[in-house]
């Protein structure tokens, strides 16, 4: 047999060359190879994951993990209702051994939730992963990691890919056809109160134009307190003071709000015509029929039906050009909104003491990365990506304004993140304000008695609520069932693709 010639004068290279080339081109492979993963070449992860909603899971993060993660495998787990209020002391230790008993890697929590674990020490601390793997988030919207340091006793324990918060959508053909300067990022809600008095009042209720705010309108049956609660909140006043545990209603601030909406009811500028079981959805929704100049909107979801509407030409009027900008603000502060909202959203964390910690922060990185947020970006229907930078021009409405200003957390009637109120004291708290501010509509009461009378039964309902729990507490109760349901587990070689809509 002939001998191989490597060191031919014709282009060959010497056997001791070729050796040395070899070592250096396997070495930069192994180097390059460890640079690009945390996980174990060759090795299955199994992550156990906290989900409520597979089919949702499975759309927005799952199927397209799994695509790009051969070496991860994810069963979801649906968790169980803790049959405990979640005021009551054991309730954190039930959650806890809920989660233990499955193993559970990643979580998928509310707000409370993810509070209350992150206090116990429960949940894994993410801020020397992310700077372990130079893992970028500056470019998440600051509220939001701001709003979960906040949450996790200045530390960061989550991310929350997705979010809600409250912003005014505009018709651009209304206010041009009138000459009127549209809104802007940071007005208070009595700069868009005189806006929308611009617009003529006059002409039949099928046909006459409205400055705003809401889909279908204020509840006609009591606008005065729908819209004086609006105003009042997003200046960040509330109904109890939680270190005194006292009603707070009876203040000049509560009292400006509701003489502001008053006055704002009477310019007849804003829509109280209310929702109609019995007429058609979509044709009450003046905004979308061009018969509303603004429409105030909390969530994205329901804002974007409305566009796809306005769009489909059903409401025989011609399709027109929709803004947005971010508000109301406090007049004290243009540069705050009291909108930011995870209450449809969820935060996702990893387990203190998971075994599974490399792969569990993969997915985490995937699911606040920048492929998953291109995609909640073409129609933010499941929530606004927290990853900025993405483009979306939906309608010609950008993206980007939903970043504008600093979002707080949004108020209720009370800042109550460890829900020390029981639920029955609101719905008698309801029932009291509606009754009293009807009054004040029929010219029976002033604000002043109006208020002082709501304060004190207030009052008295959360006096009794509260002593309603704790003989309930010192009574004892059943025990609660503190296991999950059964696995779900996904077998993704079967599984069927369902495309993003």
């Amino acid at each position: 047999m002939g001998k191989l010639d490597y060191g031919s004068e014709k282009g060959g290279i010497s056997l001791g060359k070729f050796n040395f080339i070899s070592l250096l081109l396997i070495g930069s492979l192994i180097i390059g190879l460890a640079g690009c993963t945390s996980l174990p070449t060759g090795n299955t992860s199994k992550l156990k994951v906290m989900s409520r909603d597979k089919k949702e899971f499975n759309t927005l993060y799952g199927d397209m993990f799994h695509t790009q993660n051969d070496s991860i495998k994810i069963q979801l787990v649906e968790p169980k209702n803790i049959e405990l209020e979640k005021n009551d002391s054991n309730y954190v230790q039930a959650l806890q051994q809920s989660i233990e008993e499955k193993q559970l890697d990643v979580l998928q929590l509310s707000t409370y939730d993810y509070n209350r674990l992150s206090e116990a020490g429960f949940l894994l601390d993410l801020e020397s992963l992310v700077v372990r793997d130079y893992y970028n988030i500056d470019t998440i919207y600051p509220s939001i990691t701001r709003f979960l340091r906040d949450q996790g006793d200045g530390r960061l324990y989550g991310f929350a890919p997705t979010f809600q918060r409250q912003v005014i959508y505009y018709n651009i053909d209304l206010f041009d056809q009138y000459g009127i300067e549209p809104p802007r990022d940071g007005m208070n809600w009595q700069e868009l109160i005189d806006l929308a008095r611009l617009f003529p009042s006059d002409g039949d209720e099928q046909s006459r134009i409205y400055g705003g705010f809401t889909c279908f309108g204020l509840n006609k049956e009591n606008p005065l307190r729908e819209l004086g609660l609006m105003i009042g909140l997003s200046t960040g006043l509330r109904a109890i003071n939680l270190d005194t545990m006292q009603v707070t209603m009876d203040t000049e601030g509560w009292k400006q709000a509701y003489q502001q909406a008053q006055e704002a009811l009477s310019t007849n500028a804003i829509n109280v015509r209310g929702y109609n079981s019995d007429e058609d959805f979509d044709a009450q929704q003046l905004f979308a029929k061009g018969q509303q100049a603004m429409l105030i909107a909390h969530e994205p979801s329901w804002a974007y039906s409305v566009l796809d509407y306005i769009k489909s030409g059903k409401s025989e009027v011609k399709p027109f050009r929709v803004g947005m900008v971010v508000g109301p603000t406090d007049a004290s502060n243009r540069e705050i909104t009291r909108d930011l909202n995870l209450s449809n959203d969820y935060i996702y964390a990893i387990r203190a003491n998971s075994s599974n910690v490399d792969a569990a922060w993969e997915l985490l990185k995937f699911m606040q990365g920048n492929e998953v947020a291109s995609k909640l970006a073409k129609r933010p229907d499941h929530g606004i990506p927290s990853r900025m930078g993405q483009t979306s021009d939906y309608y010609g409405i950008n993206l980007d304004g939903f970043y504008h200003l600093t979002s707080v957390q949004q108020g209720g009637y009370v800042d109550d993140p460890k829900e020390i109120i029981p639920d029955e004291f609101y719905e008698k708290y309801e029932e009291i304000t509606y009754r009293e501010l009807n009054q004040v509509e029929k010219s029976r009461k002033s604000f002043d008695e109006a208020l002082q009378t709501i304060q004190r039964d207030a009052q008295v309902a959360l006096d009794e609520a509260m002593l309603a729990r704790k003989v309930h507490q010192e009574n004892g109760r059943e025990e609660p069932d503190h296991g999950m349901v059964t696995d779900m587990t996904i077998n993704w070689d079967n599984f069927r693709k369902v495309p993003f809509k």
